[in-house]
């Protein structure tokens, strides 16, 4: 079964929400006896995926999203219930102010954001080669749906590039979002945007490069490009102020 860290999240938070509350591993499960993610996914966990889901529940209760009930005498700690900010996660589907951002621009651009966590989790050079293109199309995509060739024509102070076939280039849609969604475009804040973009999209073509290569894909270069994009991303989506 395909699963993914972000998946078991939400798994977790669904099973939280239908009781009082939880033991972590009557949740996620331990040796071999199943939890009841394992049957609410219709899955057995291999190692790997316990593992996937220890750091899920982990990083769930590090967000504020569960919390211990600090009821039991024995274990107070691993008794968990689900917290409001949980709950709004749960019903928009977005851990993140980031995944809010992409979806109102299209929902698909929060599944390509999974897939690309996913793919870059998992050290095979194809996957990782995915990850890093899945970074580029997130940032290609995100530009193009979110500041369509009209609306950014019709910007004011807009003056076609002639660099590009279509006079708009990158950085005209950055400045398009940048000020949509913040109310306003920092020459600094478009540059930090701008450097972000081109280290994701160089990370992609290295990638490609190596195709037929025996050099080494390094994961924290695939890391690194995927942190690079959702940096340029929040930086033109997202005010300082934004939360879940």
């Amino acid at each position: 079964m395909d699963l993914t860290v972000r998946s078991i999240k939400f798994s977790i938070l669904e099973a939280l929400s239908a009781v009082r509350h939880e033991h972590k591993f009557n949740l996620i499960g331990k040796g071999y006896h199943p939890g009841r993610l394992e049957s609410l996914l219709n899955a057995r966990f291999d190692p790997q995926q316990r593992h996937m889901a220890v750091v899920a529940f982990d990083e769930l209760r590090a967000a504020g999203f569960i919390r211990p009930t600090y009821s039991d005498l024995v274990d107070p700690e691993a008794w968990v219930e689900i917290t409001d900010s949980g709950r709004r996660v749960l019903e928009r589907r977005a851990l993140d102010s980031l995944d809010i951002a992409l979806a109102r621009i299209a929902s698909n651009l929060v599944e390509l954001r999974e897939r690309a966590w996913a793919a870059a989790a998992t050290p095979r050079p194809d996957s990782l080669r995915q990850a890093a293109h899945s970074a580029r199309e997130l940032v290609d995509q995100a530009l193009k749906s979110g500041a369509p060739d009209d609306a950014v024509r019709g910007m004011s102070g807009f003056t076609p590039d002639g660099s590009s076939r279509s006079g708009i280039t990158r950085r005209h849609r950055l400045r398009y979002l940048m000020i949509s969604n913040r109310g306003g475009a920092s020459d600094s804040d478009l540059k930090i945007a701008e450097q972000a973009c081109d280290l994701a999209l160089a990370t992609d073509e290295k990638l490609k490069a190596l195709a037929h290569s025996r050099e080494l894909i390094v994961v924290d270069d695939v890391r690194d490009a995927l942190v690079a994009a959702e940096m340029a991303l929040r930086k033109v989506l997202m005010r300082d102020t934004d939360a879940v």
